[in-house]
């Protein structure tokens, strides 16, 4: 009887730690697929100071390039309906760690406020934080015309259906945004719906009388900056982003020769602003 007992415990032992591993196992997985989404674990663990603003307003920021040299539209590489690839260009804004891409397109006029005009050519800026779970660039990131990711053909894009100016596509889960229609960007004409459910905040931009750039301030009618808005009834676009709670990071450094903030320009290319993300 003594010998039965034993080996029920040890069974009952070997059942239990098998269990174990498996639940560790899953928790590990579930973790890592977490991180891997783009899933922030500030949803889940919020510090005490999340909601504390660091800014009561949003900055005017100057745009420079890694040498710190003022940047002028005229040194944006633009992208036409027959590009077959374009730079990644990220700065942050409004605080630091909060990336925003920036796109030139040749040939179109994008409607609405914040967006410059070089020619035939607009300049934008979008939020480089997918609206559907938080990923960022470079998995978030501008694909011309002639160069469809290869998430997005698995989803059923190819040449004849992926729009003239291409699509901010996310590879984290396939969320789309059309650059050409400014803050109004979620887009759901493809083969395959997006994911997210609303357009990526638009940054203003402005130049001064040297043509310098500069962002200043948001588009109301975009969606907030994904990651550190509270709002208690969960208001995503319209006079409440104008009132954004400005936390959850830190502000941008201010340089006296400009008389204003400032954030670097970094780009995947070789061109006026070397360096890689």
């Amino acid at each position: 009887m003594m010998g039965e007992t034993s080996k029920k415990e040890s069974q009952d032992d070997e059942e239990y730690d098998k269990t174990r591993r498996t639940f560790i196992k899953g928790a590990t997985f579930s973790i890592g697929s977490l991180l891997l989404g783009g899933v922030s674990l500030e949803r889940f663990l919020t510090p005490a100071s999340r909601n504390t603003p660091v800014a009561n307003s949003y900055p005017k920021a100057i745009l420079l390039d890694s040498a710190g040299n003022p940047i002028k539209a005229s040194q944006i590489p633009s992208a036409t309906t027959q590009s077959s690839s374009y730079p990644i260009m990220s700065f942050n804004y409004p605080l630091q760690n909060e990336p925003n891409i920036l796109m030139r397109l040749h040939g179109v006029k994008i409607p609405g406020p914040g967006v410059l005009y070089e020619g035939r050519d607009s300049i934008l800026a979008l939020s480089g934080i997918c609206q559907h779970l938080g990923c960022t660039v470079p998995l978030l990131d501008y694909h011309p015309h002639g160069s469809i990711p290869f998430e997005a053909k698995l989803i059923g894009y190819t040449d004849s259906n992926w729009p003239d100016y291409g699509l901010l596509y996310c590879k984290c889960h396939g969320s789309q945004y059309d650059p050409t229609k400014g803050a109004k960007n979620l887009y759901n004409s493809g083969p395959a719906p997006s994911p997210a459910n609303h357009s990526l905040p638009q940054v203003y931009l402005e130049t001064d009388s040297n043509g310098y750039i500069y962002a200043n301030g948001m588009n109301p009618e975009s969606a907030v900056i994904r990651g550190h808005l509270w709002q208690p009834a969960g208001e995503v676009k319209g006079s409440l982003v104008e009132s954004e709670n400005l936390s959850g990071g830190t502000e941008l450094p201010f340089d006296n020769t400009f008389g204003a903030y400032k954030t670097i320009v970094v780009s995947s290319s070789n061109g006026p602003w070397p360096g890689d993300l």
